[in-house]
Order: C-alpha cells, then structure tokens, then sequence
C-alpha cells in the first residue's frame, strides 16, 4: 500500500460570490464554502482515492467545528492535526471579475492556520509519508512560514519527493521583496513547482508564461515545473523541454475557485502511480497533465472551493467521455 500524501497550510471557509462577474465590489449574495488552497487539494486527493494526512492549526470557534466535521466526513488522516481554542478560522471573500478572474479578500485576525510552530512539527516522520505538498498564503505569516519550511527541510534531508504551490495572493504579501526570496529559497530545493499564470505575473512581471518561466529558470532546482493558464490548458518544463497542453475549451465554466488545487490533486494522484517521476516518458506526462486538467474542468463547471471537488468516477468518465469526441 502506499504511504500516505502529507499536505501542509491553510484551511478556512470561502464566502464565494454568487453572482459571477461582479467581483467584490459589487457581489451582493455570497455562499459559505470549506476551502485554502492546500485543503482542497486535500479533499481533492481523498476524492481520488489517496490516503492523505493534513497539517494545520484549527482554532475553537463554531466555524472551526464545522470544519472538523468536514474533515471527518471526508476521512482525512488527523495525526499531524493541531488545535487551539483561542484561534478563530481565517475567513476569505472570494468573486469571479468581468475578466473571469478570482478576487480575494482575506480577514485573519488571530488565526489558527498562522500559528503552527516549529515543536509541533517535528516529530513528523518523513519516512512515512509519499510525499509533502505545501504553500499558499500560510507561508506569509509567522510562526507557521517557519513550521512549514523546517518540515520542507526534515523531507528534502530524507529525499522524500517535496511539491509546492505558492498560490500568490499579493493583498496578503507585506513585503514583495521578502517573499521572492522565500519563494526562490523554496524553488531551489524542492521537486514540483506549480503555479498559475497570475502567480508568474506577480514573480516576473511578464504576461507570457514561457517567456516569464525563462526568465527565472536559472534560479529554480525543481524537476518539474507547471504553470497552469486557465482556459489556456498548462504550460510544463520538464527535462529542459517546454511543453503546452490544452484543456477543454468546449465545456462551459461557471467559477473557477479551485480550480488549480483540483490540477494539483489530480497530478498529484497520477505521479503516485510512476515508479519514478523523474524518467516520466513525454506521452506519460502529457496523460497526465491532460486528466489534471479534466479534473480542473469539472470544478469550473460547479461553484469552487473543496465541495467542488470530483471524485475519481467522475473524473474517469469525463477524460473517456472526451477521448471518444477526440
């Protein structure tokens, strides 16, 4: 049996505009969802079958219960789970703009996902899991940037397959220059980097994501790096060859909010079955990256965030269901 996947940051609850297009400034109807980036991939890898175990920090108020209920409906490993009952759940606000583009607004005050500490990480044996994915907004605030970046540290030592995605939410980055230099820091030394197009925007300042990931190439170490490019498909470097695979561009997209944690999931899930992710065959990778971006597919034709997330019947049948109008 496979060793479980070890996911770490942020869970917290989405309010997702209703109405699409409208943005923050003018949506009106919003919709309480369980959602971070790094807990739905989570949920998204649970709904693929993997065994996963989270690590995060979850407060006391009745919007942490709900979570927690979720959690075990869900059949998520809590053994790297922490609590605190003086910390509340970080809230976000979250509506599709005119340009179909998600907009954030944060609200953490005393928030548990930005407490986790060093000591409470370390008795994690690295050993015992597939593989550590990470990142997102709970490396922006201390103590837990610096519990997440030891653990990074205990697996890269153990040679434990590392994934990151920084999901960059610039109204939370205080200072720009000091996220860069983790982000480079992180780049350098873990196995997969994943990122949007927005994400490479804000690191490079270029809106052509071949040209950006260029740009940067010589200060990332990773093995395989994805840019996901939303209706665009993703763009992959991997072998020193630059890669674009295409999505479904015939499916009718309502919201996009989790969209690129589904990807992630989904790539996740289909590099467990390689004996070796880094002798991937050219048509092994494009298999891969095309039922990530299936599984991307079927999130945007629902209202986001870790409800939204396929299990793996569903994900099965859209890849067949597409191959056969191919």
């Amino acid at each position: 049996m496979l060793k479980p996947v070890l996911c770490g940051g942020e869970i917290l609850l989405d309010f997702i505009s209703k109405e699409v297009g409208k943005g923050l400034d003018h949506s009106v109807l919003f919709e309480k969802r369980p959602g971070g980036s790094i807990f739905n991939v989570v949920v998204g890898l649970r709904r693929l079958g993997v065994l996963v175990s989270f690590l995060t920090k979850i407060g006391g108020d009745e919007f942490a219960q709900g979570l927690m209920d979720i959690i075990r409906k869900e059949k998520i490993n809590t053994e790297c789970l922490k609590r605190d009952i003086s910390l509340k759940t970080t809230l976000a606000f979250v509506a599709v703009n005119k340009e179909g583009k998600p907009e954030y607004r944060f609200y953490r005050d005393k928030a548990a996902d930005t407490m986790l500490t060093i000591p409470e990480v370390r008795d994690i044996d690295p050993k015992n899991y597939s593989i550590y994915h990470f990142g997102s907004i709970s490396l922006l605030e201390k103590p837990a940037s610096d519990a997440y970046l030891e653990l990074l540290n205990m697996f890269c030592k153990e040679k434990v397959i590392t994934s990151f995605d920084p999901n960059i939410r610039p109204p939370l980055i205080k200072d720009k220059k000091d996220f860069l230099n983790m982000f480079f820091k992180i780049s350098k030394i873990v196995d997969i980097l994943k990122m949007s197009d927005d994400d490479l925007k804000y690191i490079t300042g270029l809106t052509d994501a071949k040209k950006g990931l260029r740009k940067i190439l010589d200060k990332i170490n990773s093995s395989l790096i994805l840019v996901t490019l939303g209706r665009n498909g993703v763009l992959s470097y991997y072998k020193g060859q630059f890669m674009h695979i295409p999505t479904f561009n015939k499916i009718r997209i309502k919201e996009t909010t989790g969209c690129g944690d589904a990807f992630m999931a989904a790539v996740i899930y289909r590099l467990l079955e390689c004996e070796n992710f880094l002798h991937l065959s050219t048509s092994k990778l494009i298999e891969i990256l095309t039922f990530a971006n299936g599984v991307a597919t079927i999130v945007g034709t629902r209202y986001g965030a870790s409800n939204s997330m396929p299990w793996l019947q569903e994900a099965e049948e859209f890849i067949s269901l597409y191959h056969k109008e191919r």
